[in-house]
């Protein structure tokens, strides 16, 4: 052991094969050697200004030996435990018994690499832990061990003002014992979810269920019996929040083998999917609608053939095949949602394709009218709502239709000068209308997602978004646990809406679109994970966006 003369001392403490860095898997421990560890080692003490000692053996009772002779004789030790991190509780009970503060260190990421590094059992008697910054773990964890534990035990603050404070009665004080108490739960967390692993792989043999609420509701009741009544629910949300991570690895373990068990069995093994057999579409509306101007935009090859509800179009799928997809209004960025569209989705459709396609309405009304003469207006519901400040500024009864493109001619059919059309300008003028007022949406970027559906599921390479249809129990928290799912998995929500289930009053089924890449792993582990923990869960679709190029 190399020794200083000053009363301010760190030691240093390197484990076993620690001696060999520069030869040492330099992937993982880089190719500087033991001796630049300690050069910079020793300057940054200085720079603190400490005096540093450095011990390495490779022996665990050299190691037990070092840190008890360090007691009354140094400040804090800095420790690189080397393997014996992960097994020896030895070493743990020698560090608490100094009661010094001791920083643990780790050239590598140890939460990356083997299973069995995961874990470091003496974590808990360390104030800290600093890992996979190659040599400035040692220097950072200096830093950390002499500002935040030996000078704040000496009454200084970190950034050597002076001032005092008591351990526990500062903010700072407070923040360091949770710090502690962190590092301690994250070293029994990481052994909770290696026994969680190993429970999949007994399930997986045994062919068990992972989800078993009966199992966790009495594990949450235990929990909550331990701890006075002020903790119970903050104790039950960090529970359920871990044994809900821990189910999420169980699944992505055992995926391979529930694969074709569950709603992802629809899923093709490969995102090869292709819309160039598309050659007949369907939309409802007439010339001059905006499902037209979508159709025509997605797909421009094909024929299109107009319907008079979206529901008719829909059925041009099913009935002798008349069409090979539907192109269909899902929502506006001003209106929201297209609630019968949804509905619809119920019926076996697929979501093959989605665009978006501005929305730029105008008022129409009979050649001769005035805007002054205009009572009344007429358009689909969508269409009115995205107008609303022109209706209510011109204080105009607003009447429905069931699309845009069918409001001009209602205006026709009337022959009423005080009746108006919302509508493109290319219906308007289709049925002999003049546009009266152009542009007149309440925002200057309205725009209409229209969707292709289609009768099976299709992936193509470019698919970035997954449709899911979801009925959740009627318990509380159930669709925060859903959406906990995907935030877990980093998985965004690019929309999320809510529709009755027909026959169950006051029950709802959730439309999820989720942002991920064809087959993303993350979003198959999310659903066959919901596909068991869920009354019902449907894929509608994993569709890529824009216009379908072949």
């Amino acid at each position: 052991m190399t020794e200083c003369t000053s009363g301010r001392k760190i030691l240093l403490i390197n484990g076993p094969n620690l001696d060999m860095l520069g030869k040492r898997d330099p992937g993982h421990y880089g190719t500087f050697t033991l001796k630049d560890v300690e050069n910079a080692f020793r300057t940054k003490a200085s720079e603190l200004g400490f005096c540093a000692e450095f011990f390495q053996s490779n022996s665990e009772g050299a190691i037990i030996d070092a840190i008890h002779g360090a007691m009354g004789r140094v400040l804090g030790i800095v420790i690189n435990a080397g393997a014996y991190t992960h097994y020896s509780f030895a070493i743990l009970d020698a560090i608490s018994l100094t009661r010094l503060p001791v920083m643990e260190v780790h050239i590598s990421n140890i939460h990356e690499r083997e299973p069995f590094r995961h874990v470091s059992v003496i974590s808990p008697a360390c104030v800290g832990q600093v890992c996979g910054l190659g040599l400035e773990s040692y220097t950072i964890g200096l830093e950390k061990l002499v500002r935040e534990h030996i000078c704040a035990a000496d009454g200084v603050n970190s950034n050597s003002s002076g001032s005092s404070e008591t351990p526990g009665t500062t903010l700072d004080g407070c923040r360091r014992q949770i710090t502690e108490i962190d590092y301690q739960i994250a070293g029994l967390l990481c052994r909770r979810m290696e026994i969680s692993d190993a429970v999949a792989r007994v399930k997986g043999e045994c062919g068990g269920m992972i989800y078993d609420p009966a199992r966790e509701d009495s594990v949450i009741n235990s929990v909550r019996a331990m701890l006075p009544p002020g903790c119970g629910e903050a104790a039950e949300a960090c529970w359920r929040t871990i044994m809900r991570t821990s189910r999420e690895r169980q699944y992505e373990l055992l995926f391979s083998q529930l694969r074709n068990q569950n709603a992802a069995a629809i899923l093709p093994d490969s995102a090869d999917g292709d819309l160039s057999f598309v050659r007949r579409v369907a939309f409802g509306g007439t010339a001059g609608s905006y499902s037209e101007l979508a159709s025509a935009t997605m797909f421009p090859d094909a024929e299109l053939y107009p319907a008079e509800t979206f529901a008719d179009a829909c059925s041009m799928l099913f009935c002798d095949n008349a069409a090979d997809a539907v192109v269909l209004p899902i929502a506006n960025t001003t209106g929201g949602s297209v609630d019968t569209v949804y509905r619809l989705l119920n019926r076996n459709l697929f979501i093959a394709r989605s665009i978006d396609v501005p929305i730029r309405h105008c008022v129409a009304g009979l050649p001769g009218a005035g805007l002054g003469d205009v009572r009344r207006v007429v358009s689909h519901p969508q269409a009115l709502a995205q107008c609303s400040k022109i209706i209510s500024a011109k204080g105009w009864k607003a009447e429905t239709c069931e699309n845009t493109s069918y409001a001009p001619s209602r205006v026709i059919q009337e022959c009423d000068a005080s009746l108006a059309a919302i509508c493109s300008a290319k219906a308007a003028k289709a049925n002999g209308l003049s546009i009266l007022a152009a542009d007149v949406n309440d925002t200057d970027c309205n725009m209409t997602r229209f969707i292709a559906v289609t009768r099976r599921m299709i992936v193509t390479p470019d698919a970035s978004r997954l449709g899911l249809l979801l009925h959740l129990p009627h318990k509380n928290g159930a669709l925060y646990s859903v959406l906990g799912v995907f935030a877990d998995k980093s998985l965004n929500l690019a929309s999320l809406c809510s529709q009755p289930v027909p026959d169950k009053p006051w029950e709802y089924a959730f439309f999820l679109d989720v942002c991920a890449g064809a087959l993303d792993q993350r979003a198959l582990s999310a659903i066959c994970q919901l596909s068991y923990e869920l009354p019902g869960l449907q894929i509608i679709g994993w569709y890529g966006e824009g216009p379908w190029q072949s």
